[in-house]
């Protein structure tokens, strides 16, 4: 069986009910297009516990100065919220958009597709007709 992208957060080992996953995880996970890293929102004390421990997880700065942590392969990031419109949509109020699979939290399809819209980047624009693609097909 091949591992999924709830697999690979999971091997993280991050305290699954302190993150959601953001970005493109979600269509890893269904099955839309293979994600190329781990985008993930995390709680206060999560974020407040890996800004004290050292170790694999190396805390970077952002354009608007918020801090954020990229895993030392590159693999994965951990921000405190999500960029969108000119805001920073927090991990509190991201939790009103999540969906699980296999125990992971994930930011849900209507959420990426607006956030993915108001991104409009030409891989954005391509993901927002593979979401509707799928739905049409799934849903």
């Amino acid at each position: 069986m091949s591992e999924t992208f709830a697999d690979k957060v999971k091997a993280l080992n991050l305290p699954l009910d302190q993150i959601i996953v953001i970005g493109s995880g979600i269509l890893d996970q269904l099955g839309i297009r293979p994600a190329s890293d781990i985008d993930l929102a995390a709680s206060s004390d999560l974020m407040k516990k890996l800004s004290e421990e050292s170790g694999d997880w190396i805390k970077k700065f952002g354009y608007n100065q918020r801090f954020y942590f990229v895993k030392d392969d590159g693999s994965a990031e951990v921000w405190d919220g999500w960029d969108f419109d000119g805001q920073t949509v927090s991990y509190d109020d991201l939790l009103d958009y999540a969906v699980e699979y296999d125990g992971v939290r994930f930011v849900d399809l209507e959420f990426l597709r607006k956030w993915k819209s108001w991104r409009g980047r030409e891989k954005d624009v391509r993901d927002v007709e593979l979401i509707d693609e799928w739905r049409a097909d799934n849903e």
